[in-house]
């Protein structure tokens, strides 16, 4: 177990799902990096101590895939490697009820419309200046670009 003590915050961005929501991720990533906090996606390691999870809650694969994700997190929580769970996406925004009932250690659930909300609780600010610019994760050869909002596999 790792003990608490004063290390720097460090957040991880995990993605799940569509292209649409890698597109939502990076715009935090990018939100959270103009801010001059440590962020990374997708991090292997278990050096963040806050974790941001983008869910899918639309294909029942998708759904229990958003779900273990979700388990395995606040088990790494209830262990101390993580201090803070954050939920944010699809599955957050229509399961948001049931979800708190279920899983209490999840420290907060965002809709997918509520990146202000997500920023102000992680302490950062909502930066207009980076309003269409965001840090791409992916190969420096593709970016994906998001053309409307919500899922067409229901």
């Amino acid at each position: 177990m790792k003990t608490k003590g004063l290390r720097t915050n460090k957040i991880n961005i995990v993605t799940l799902g569509c292209s649409k929501n890698l597109v939502d991720s990076e715009v935090l990533f990018t939100q959270l990096r103009g801010n001059g906090m440590a962020v990374t996606h997708e991090s292997k390691k278990d050096d963040a101590n806050i974790v941001v999870i983008n869910t899918c809650g639309f294909i029942d694969n998708a759904k229990e895939e958003s779900i273990n994700t979700i388990l395995r997190y606040v088990d790494a929580k209830d262990a101390g490697i993580v201090d803070k769970l954050y939920v944010t996406g699809c599955l957050s925004h229509r399961y948001k009820d049931e979800l708190e009932v279920e899983m209490p250690t999840v420290d907060a659930w965002f809709g997918t419309n509520e990146l202000p909300r997500l920023l102000k609780t992680l302490r950062a600010d909502y930066k207009h200046e980076l309003v269409g610019e965001r840090l791409l994760t992916t190969p420096a050869h593709y970016a994906y670009l998001k053309i409307s909002e919500g899922c067409d596999r229901p």
